[in-house]
């Protein structure tokens, strides 16, 4: 049995004012629920204005959040317990060398230099589970609790379970991540330097790529001509 109605209640089920959350709170989903945790996410940002996101750490390979979702955030705090520059190198320039994962990076980047999105490391502090306050500027409306990974399918056969908390629940949510994020330490500057080096390189490869491909005695200038 499905924890949420089908999907033709999904416009009713979400919509950010308490009276109309879905009655019967906190609603427990896996990843074969319909809709799913991707749905379910894409649905309460699309409501929201302000997101706070805590996770264990960033996976940019299962970044999938489209701009439409995000037209009406005014503010995203990101706050991770584990950062690891080597691998989000690494990941970086692996999803913008793919175009079906790019856009949702480029987007990233974007709002990270516009300052709509926050950065903060707490190495010291920690949390169980991973866990996401959606809100507007009067306070916190919803919070999901669980496994957050945006893409399908899920990269494990386990149950992946996720839960929806109403605003008592998320206001608590809210509380505890204010209290976290004080105690962090703004990386935002360090994360756009990784993006904006991926990047570039990316921009090598594909400049080399074109001239390895360029058949013999053409150049960026056109055919070279035989010496008299």
């Amino acid at each position: 049995m499905n924890a949420f109605p089908r999907p033709s209640n999904r416009a009713n089920v979400l919509r950010m004012d308490n009276s109309s959350l879905p009655p019967g709170l906190p609603r427990l989903f896996d990843e074969r629920s319909e809709p799913d945790f991707r749905s379910v996410f894409g649905l309460l940002v699309r409501r929201s204005t302000r997101v706070d996101v805590a996770l264990t750490r960033l996976r940019l390979s299962a970044l999938d959040l489209h701009a439409e979702e995000a037209a009406h955030v005014e503010r995203i705090r990101l706050l991770l317990a584990e950062v690891n520059a080597v691998s989000l190198d690494v990941e970086a320039y692996a999803v913008l060398r793919d175009p079906a994962r790019s856009a949702s990076l480029t987007m990233l980047a974007r709002q990270l230099g516009q300052g709509v999105i926050e950065v903060r490391a707490a190495p010291l502090a920690g949390w169980s589970p991973d866990f996401t306050v959606f809100g507007r500027r009067d306070g916190a409306r919803a919070v999901l609790l669980g496994f957050h990974w945006l893409q399908r399918p899920f990269p494990h056969q386990g149950p992946a379970l996720a839960s929806l908390h109403g605003p008592r629940e998320a206001a608590l949510a809210s509380q505890r991540f204010d209290q976290a994020w004080a105690r962090a330490h703004d990386i935002r500057p360090a994360i756009l330097g990784i993006l904006q080096r991926a990047r570039e390189a990316g921009a090598r490869a594909r400049h080399e790529a074109a001239i390895a491909l360029r058949p013999q005695g053409i150049s960026a200038a056109g055919p070279l001509r035989p010496q008299p």
